[in-house]
């Protein structure tokens, strides 16, 4: 088995891999400001709703954002970053591609 003293370039191309690949799996950046300041977490979601969005899942990021997985008023599937102060959307991860949501 090859070590990597002897193929720098395999070596090196895996760490830069590996470098990137941390950096795509990184949260967002949001509110530097206290926690009072932001947007109470139930009125983020009902002003969500009121858009037609549905919420799956919601979590505040180590980033500080609020982030919704969830479906839009089409049913596409979305994943987005928000400011938790003025919920101002900061990074959208479109997944329209996915499965729509199941209608029973």
């Amino acid at each position: 088995m090859p070590t990597p003293a002897r193929h720098p370039v395999r070596a090196l191309t895996m760490l830069a891999l590996l470098a990137l690949s941390g950096a795509a799996l990184a949260d967002a950046d949001c509110a530097r400001q206290d926690p009072s300041a932001w947007m109470p977490e139930s009125q983020f979601r009902e002003q969500m709703k009121r858009q037609g969005v549905q919420i799956t899942k919601f979590r505040i990021t180590p980033g500080n954002c609020y982030e919704i997985y969830g479906f839009d008023a089409n049913g596409r599937k979305l994943e987005i970053y928000y400011d938790p102060v003025d919920a101002r959307p900061v990074e959208e991860v479109a997944s329209s591609h996915l499965a729509s949501p199941r209608h029973r």
